[in-house]
């Protein structure tokens, strides 16, 4: 009998998880549509709650909307198929969670003439250390940068989520954020 419970049991978390990495793989997907087209509040929709009691919803989006588009210069993704690379699913008490992995490529468009080789130097300098290992390209006839970095999101289902993923942005330069929304313990194991 206890064989039986325990086999039925493995079942249903089997269904679940193999349900959730579809959800997964689904929401992953449309995140990354609404960050190439600058659907700003779906990719807000998609984040995780609690980052919003640090940054007020408002404030994050006026930040995203002058990140992309300023009177400096204006920054668009460029569509490539995403091949996502997802880590092992970690099962916590109160939740699951993802590390996902993928390639992006950003056009970062100056709008006035870059034709000083001093100044596109130190912009590659810069766009190296805003984007450690990634690749800078100056595009002259563009006027613009291309970067290719590897972009890291860890994906959260628990019970602030209301029964869908949500995502935070693993970046080194929102550590303290990043601190502050996932347990230590967690971090450890997810390997971040």
């Amino acid at each position: 009998m206890r064989f039986k419970i325990t086999l039925f049991a493995l079942l249903i978390v089997i269904n679940i998880s193999a349900q959730s990495t579809d959800d997964l793989k689904r929401d992953t997907k449309a995140l990354y549509n609404a960050t190439y087209t600058m659907s700003f509040d779906t990719m807000l929709d998609f984040t995780y709650p609690l980052v919003f009691k640090f940054v007020e919803r408002a404030d994050m989006y006026g930040t995203l909307d002058s990140s992309f588009d300023n009177e400096v210069y204006r920054i668009r993704y460029q569509y490539t198929t995403p091949h996502f690379t997802y880590s092992d699913m970690l099962m916590t008490d109160n939740g699951l969670y993802c590390v996902i992995s993928y390639e992006n490529s950003i056009l970062m468009t100056y709008k006035q003439p870059l034709s000083d080789d001093t100044r596109v130097k130190k912009i590659t300098e810069t766009l190296h250390k805003n984007f450690p290992d990634s690749i800078v390209r100056f595009e002259k006839e563009r006027n613009a940068f291309n970067i290719i970095k590897t972009d890291k999101l860890v994906a959260i289902f628990d019970d602030f989520t209301e029964g869908k993923w949500k995502f935070i942005s693993f970046d080194p330069k929102y550590k303290e954020l990043l601190d502050a929304v996932i347990t230590e313990k967690i971090r450890n194991q997810l390997g971040l």
